[in-house]
Order: C-alpha cells, then structure tokens, then sequence
C-alpha cells in the first residue's frame, strides 16, 4: 500500500495538516486489542478519528491515492463539523472536489457531504439543494439517491 498511496503529494499534505498516522497490525499481538477495539475485520482499513476517539470514516481495502485522499478528506470534513469547525470542513471538501473531478469515484458522496455541511453551517436549504443537484448527477443511483430532492416551499 505504501508503495502506491502514501506517496501521494495530496495525500501526505491532507495527513500532514489535520491527521496522526497511525498503523496498526494484526501480525503484532500487542496491537491486536487496538485492532479489535476498533471492529477491524480486515486489512487495510483506514479509520478518521477524532481527537476523542469518535469515528468518522471507515474504509476497508486498498485505496489508491486518489481514492484514500477522497476517504480521508470526507473523514477530516465530518470531525471537523462535529467540532464546530464547519467552515473548515467546507475548504476540505471543495479541495477533495476540485482533485476528483465532476466524474471521478467520489464525485456524489463528497458532493452529499459537500452539501450537508453547507446547510448545518448556514441553515441556507438552497446552498444544501445546490450540492445535492449536483450528487444526483454525479452519481445517481449511489449517493445521489440519498440527496433527497428540496422543494421550492424550503429554498
């Protein structure tokens, strides 16, 4: 995994600015409680935690760097809401949309979440609805269906 994800320019600076790289193995009987506090079934899995130990994001498998800078950035954005620190998150996820593109794997949930934090930080169901138009096109029968359809009476 190493050799293909971490080098990523993007992910390093994404775990250098708001992230403590943590790893963990099953083959180190001293980390195998840790492993199992944290319901691993397999590996890797790539867990965002915050600062009291609340999860995130979970992923299991590999990621290749564009993918775990995807998963990792969704994981950054929802500690830092759940930290009164929305605005922030809002920067994680429109650079996390920027490097995926309109198509890219990613593009509905980063643009449910995208939406979501903009509506929790405003109360603005326009900007929400905004975000979430553009995750029913970019992945309409994924996280689009979860971006359900505001109508004019909430805008």
């Amino acid at each position: 995994m190493d050799a293909v994800s971490h080098p990523d320019p993007s992910v390093q600076a994404l775990v250098a600015r708001w992230m403590i790289p943590v790893r963990l193995a099953f083959g180190v009987p001293a980390q195998r409680a840790a492993l199992r506090d944290l319901g691993a079934l397999w590996t890797p899995t790539h867990w965002v935690l915050d600062a009291r130990g609340r999860e995130f994001r979970r992923e299991v498998g590999f990621l290749d760097g564009p993918d775990l800078h995807a998963v990792l950035s969704e994981g950054v954005a929802l500690a830092l809401v759940a930290n009164g620190r929305a605005g922030e998150a809002e920067g994680v996820l429109d650079a996390a949309i920027a490097r995926d593109g309109s198509d890219g794997r990613w593009a509905g949930s980063l643009r449910y979440w995208r939406g979501a934090v903009a509506y929790l930080r405003t109360g603005d169901h326009g900007a929400m609805a905004s975000w979430w138009d553009e995750a029913r096109t970019a992945d309409p029968e994924g996280w689009g269906r979860r971006a359900v359809q505001i109508g004019r009476a909430h805008v």
